[in-house]
């Protein structure tokens, strides 16, 4: 419902600079928006283990190389054999459609009112569609 693109590899970063820019939140709101959306989107490594891609065993052996390094899960996993570049990709467009979207998460912690997110959402998509 809320997956406008835009040019930014994040949408939901690309939003909440527009309703900053629009004056419908400040910074802080959505500094505290996208933790909380964090905090609910599913880990890579859940997600594989859920959809039997890895098993336990795999998960803690990436965690433990991941410990000395600074790549992601998914870039370990590749390089230790246990996932293939193709699996992590569906992997992370899994755990993106499961992410709850920004403007939902405002509106839910009293930042924003459903109407006024409806009406700077069309009007994100039609400045994002014409740039």
């Amino acid at each position: 419902m809320e997956h406008a693109k835009g040019k930014s590899n994040n949408p939901e970063l690309l939003f909440g600079q527009f309703l900053v820019n629009e004056k419908a939140v400040n910074a802080s709101d959505v500094v505290e928006a996208l933790n909380i959306q964090k905090q609910r989107t599913t880990q890579i490594g859940q997600l594989a283990l859920k959809n039997n891609m890895l098993t336990m065993q795999k998960i803690f052996a990436i965690l433990n190389a991941q410990v000395s390094s600074s790549k992601r899960f998914g870039e370990v996993a590749v390089e230790l054999g246990y996932l293939s570049k193709e699996s992590v990709d569906v992997l992370l467009n899994i755990q993106k459609e499961g992410r709850p979207p920004i403007g939902e998460i405002l509106v839910e912690i009293n930042k924003l009112d459903r109407n006024t997110l409806e009406n700077l959402l069309k009007k994100f998509r039609q400045q994002t569609q014409t740039s």
